[in-house]
């Protein structure tokens, strides 16, 4: 689906040619539907094009099948009465190391029952993940006087592994009035191998030629629940209910060595939980006009086992409820969008307690003169909690010269969101959306770093301060020409980064994307340019930096087969992907990050579908399922 959706070139959507994510111009989380039902990652993968019919783009969908969802892409796909199809997909990358990923779709149907089962082994395999870090450290020695310490750890052998094999079910039930989801997942994911040694240089010099060794092999058991009730009731009422569990066995090791100190062995153990239930009512009026009453329930909780050098034992929860009224209208040219709730949240660090109480509000105008022009206007104001791993109450060591901790009474933060668009549709040949985005988070989190053991050390903890805002310009735009044959897509992008506080810095980057594809009867040739991404972190004083990303692509399909063979970075040589540059009053560093990413790669891609049966629905697969978030400090 999102080789579909990259080749439509959609302009009101951003698709990230790395991770593959799509966000709307704004920034926002864009929802993937399969025939009004909701797809996963891997149902998104599985997508069989054949079976496409259509693809439609929504905002703020008053459906009460979206669930709510803000920006919706809806695939409508053909629908069979009865029968199934297994799909086997293969992925492999070459000239990065081991990179494989196969997957096994099977699906049955039979009136309006669907049964998807998903297996799939992901294994990598690669010498190049990794990092250089030069840290400049302001430190007080033994006599009480504050000198700088400049401390590099280079690299010299690395080795990555990781080996994934997820397996999930789902059984679904769809009719106009009713729409039932029950997905079971499991999911073993592993990394026995996440190592690196090398040269550790100090300056002032110490003398001597130092090494470092550190390995941190981990491995996560995860299962998960997921479903989705949408009853359609009398007098346009309706009922949507999502409950969701999921919950994690993590297992993580680190042994940090040096030549001149102490090992650092640290061994974690968690088992995580999180649950929640979204409930909503929704009532239409007349056709035009939705009122939907909403109410949220969930828990995160973390049991959690320090052993090594530092014994803990740790019991976290972050629990919310919220609220809210929400008030659609659809009249003529006009689509109104408005909710606002209120939220009560608590959590508890080893009975360190800490309680707030929000409102949040959501705010959307859209108005469409005619089919060619439409402008919209979007206002956001929520909140942004701290993950419960920045409030771990545990103090560890990373270094020799570094500790790390987090915050139990960090404070929530506010934020604003505001975004404008026009889009401009004037012919089936070209497209446009010009879009300006203002986000602003009052009182952050951010990463500071502070004297520890007299001055000797510092110490990597959290604290609420300072503004950050950023604001962005940009234009999307496609040309389709020779009769939609040779489509040409842009996005340029100028933003605006502002933080204050103790990390007081501007940055402006410029970025840009284009995309050029040509069809040829079943064959297709796509290339594809962007250009370094680079950003200023809202939570942490760090600014980041890729390297440029393209690639060239040519692909080949049927009713059962799918061919595509793609190029990345074909001249680039290098491992470095990223830099990234930490700019704090008492610690400054340069990270140079390694990896497959930026490197010359060949990715060929065959999928397979075996279809039998009559009118079998095709391309919802079940995907895997994610397992409880973990609050290990790393």
């Amino acid at each position: 689906a999102i080789d579909l959706l990259r080749q439509m070139a959609i302009p009101q959507i951003q698709i990230n040619p790395i991770d593959n994510s799509i966000k709307d111009n704004g920034g926002g989380e864009v929802s993937i539907f399969f025939n009004n039902m909701p797809a996963s990652q891997e149902d998104i993968e599985g997508l069989r094009t054949a079976d496409v019919r259509r693809v439609e783009y929504l905002e703020f969908p008053t459906d009460p099948r979206f669930r709510g969802a803000q920006h919706v892409i809806n695939i409508i796909i053909q629908e069979y009465e009865y029968g199934g199809y297994t799909k086997i997909t293969a992925n492999e990358n070459f000239l990065v190391g081991l990179s494989s990923r196969t997957n096994i779709f099977t699906k049955f149907a039979y009136k309006k029952m669907t049964y998807d089962l998903y297996v799939a082994a992901n294994n990598w395999d690669n010498h190049h993940a990794g990092y250089d870090v030069e840290g400049q450290y302001s430190l007080t020695d033994n006599q009480g006087k504050d000198y700088t310490l400049n401390r590099r750890e280079s690299a010299d052998n690395v080795h990555f592994r990781q080996n994934q094999y997820p397996v999930s079910f789902r059984a679904s039930y769809n009719t106009d009035k009713v729409q039932i989801q029950n997905t079971i997942g499991y999911s073993h994911s592993a990394y026995p191998v996440q190592e690196q040694s090398g040269s550790l240089v100090y300056s002032p010099s110490k003398g001597d030629d130092y090494t470092f060794n550190r390995n941190n092999p981990s491995r996560s058991n995860s299962f998960s629940y997921n479903g989705s009730f949408v009853f359609a009731l009398p007098k346009d009422f309706s009922v949507n209910v999502t409950p969701q569990f999921l919950y994690s066995h993590n297992i993580n090791s680190l042994t940090y060595t040096t030549s001149s100190t102490e090992p650092i062995i640290r061994n974690a153990r968690e088992n995580a939980y999180y649950y929640r239930v979204n409930a909503y009512l929704n009532k239409r009026i007349a056709n035009k006009h939705t009122l939907m009453l909403g109410i949220n329930h969930g828990n995160t909780i973390n049991r959690l086992q320090y052993t090594g050098n530092v014994l803990y034992s740790d019991r976290f929860n972050n629990a919310f409820v919220s609220g809210q009224l929400c008030y659609q209208a659809q009249i003529q040219k006009v689509n109104l969008y408005a909710d606002a709730g209120v939220l009560w949240e608590q959590s508890n660090i080893n009975g360190i307690k800490n309680y707030d109480t929000y409102p949040y509000s959501h705010i959307n105008i859209r108005y469409t003169p005619n089919n060619k022009n439409a402008f919209s206007a979007y206002f956001q104001y929520a909140n942004n909690t701290p993950g419960i791993d920045a409030k771990a109450s545990d103090l560890l060591r990373d270094n020799e010269y570094m500790y790390i901790t987090g915050n139990p009474l960090l404070d929530n933060s506010r934020h604003i969101t505001l975004n404008l668009a026009y889009t401009w549709l004037p012919s089936n040949i070209f497209g446009m959306s010009a879009f300006g985005n203002y986000f602003t988070l009052i009182n952050r989190q951010m990463t500071a770093y502070e004297a520890y053991d007299n001055g000797q050390a510092l110490l990597r903890t959290y604290l609420n301060n300072g503004n950050y805002t950023q604001s962005e310009i940009g234009l999307s735009a496609i040309l389709k020409l020779f009769d939609n044959s040779l489509q040409l897509y842009v996005s340029p992008k100028q933003c605006f980064n502002r933080s204050t506080g103790i990390f007081n810095k501007s940055y402006n980057p410029f970025q840009i994307t284009a995309q050029v594809t040509y069809y040829l009867k079943q064959w297709f040739f796509q290339a594809y340019y962007q250009s370094p991404q680079k950003m200023m972190f809202s939570d942490s004083p760090t600014i980041y930096k890729s390297r440029d990303f393209y690639a060239i692509a040519a692909g080949w399909g049927n009713s059962k087969w799918n061919i595509q063979f793609t190029a990345y970075n074909i001249f680039n040589r290098h491992w470095d992907s990223a830099d990234r540059y930490i700019q704090s009053p008492l610690y400054l560093e340069h990270r140079t990050v390694f990896g497959t990413n930026s490197h010359a790669r060949l990715n060929l891609s065959v999928t397979y579908t075996i279809g039998y049966g009559k009118k079998v629905q095709r391309g919802n697969e079940v995907g895997e399922q994610s397992g409880a978030s973990s609050a290990i400090l790393k």
